[in-house]
């Protein structure tokens, strides 16, 4: 098939779908002439207009199956790729019975696709992961995949507006500090520790700490900031996804715990400093030239849980203290 129409079922997580960066370029470089579509939910809409050329974005509002299908029966798609490991999509994929169908096996998503992949191992990165399914359709992929962002002149504006609301002069030196983590508590690295490397920043570097992050994560920046001699920028909730990337882009350096800003940073190439706990590495750390991490790697550790084991009381955050963060940002982003 020389141009064929193809649909991509994007992944449903902000970070997840940061990585699939490169997998999306893949496929249109192996068919540059198809039709590429990206079946996105709202909160992902933003990453997939911003780190691949696409033609056209389904939105994947909460839908029942067979409503799904139908609206992806009039497209008329030849090929198709899931991301996901949701199953009602790979479902309404198989229901439209589009020829050629490529996902990886897990659950009883298998026999929904005609090319069913198994899975790579969790010490594959997750951009490899994804790339794996552009390998089976032929697409040649690179040595070093790295994911990346386009920072829009909207985008830009509207980071630009909220800076002048704060008072922030220009030429500020800003750090941003995103430290929400949907994903649970076992992911969340501790306020009191935000404060402090926050405080730090701002008395010993002179450099204004942002707090960043969604809606969800205003309580705890307000808590953050009740914590700190010195009071930050509060960024959360105030922008867009694509706003906050634009701001990520104006700073220095961002420190994440291992969440989708933590992804977007890095495709900014931005410094970035992962602060990695009940995951793994290499699996889903950061990944780019000027991206670094640390991970206490303790006995329990990946635990991929939500929140911590009984009796275990946080030990992999809690390993990472303010001291090891300060001082692995001032290396990683070259302010030493």
């Amino acid at each position: 098939m020389k141009f064929p129409r193809i649909v991509v079922k994007a992944p449903n997580w902000v970070g997840d779908a940061v990585m699939a960066g490169p997998f999306l370029e893949a496929v249109r470089a192996h068919w540059p002439k198809g039709h590429l579509a990206v079946l996105a939910r709202p909160q992902v809409r933003p990453v997939v207009e911003r780190v691949a050329e696409t033609v056209e974005i389904i939105d994947e509002s909460p839908h029942e199956v067979p409503e799904l299908a139908g609206s992806l029966r009039e497209e008329g798609f030849d090929v198709a790729f899931s991301l996901s490991s949701s199953q009602g999509a790979a479902l309404a994929l198989a229901l439209v019975r589009i020829p050629v169908r490529v996902g990886f096996r897990g659950g009883l998503r298998g026999f929904l696709f005609t090319e069913p992949v198994e899975p790579v191992s969790r010490y594959i990165h997750c951009t490899r992961h994804y790339l794996r399914l552009a390998e089976v359709a032929g697409a040649r992929v690179g040595r070093n995949p790295v994911p990346r962002w386009e920072v829009r002149p909207r985008d830009k504006a509207e980071a630009r507006k909220f800076l002048a609301r704060q008072g922030a002069r220009a030429g500020t030196k800003m750090v941003a500090l995103a430290m929400g983590g949907a994903y649970g508590p076992s992911k969340r690295w501790f306020s009191a520790s935000w404060a402090e490397l926050g405080d730090r920043l701002a008395l010993e570097r002179g450099i204004t700490p942002v707090l960043v992050g969604g809606e969800a994560e205003r309580a705890g920046a307000e808590r953050i900031a009740g914590l700190m001699a010195r009071h930050p920028l509060d960024a959360t909730g105030k922008l867009s996804l694509a706003g906050t990337a634009a701001l990520l882009s104006m700073c220095r350096a961002v420190v994440s715990n291992d969440s989708g800003l933590m992804h977007v940073s890095a495709a900014l190439g931005v410094p970035t400093l992962g602060l990695l706990s009940s995951g793994n590495p290499s699996w889903t750390g950061p990944i780019g030239r000027k991206t670094a991490f640390l991970y206490a790697g303790v006995e329990c550790s990946p635990c991929f849980r939500r929140t911590c084991l009984p009796g275990r009381n946080y030990a992999c955050l809690r390993e990472l203290t303010v001291e090891r963060v300060f001082t692995a940002l001032m290396a990683s982003a070259g302010m030493r």
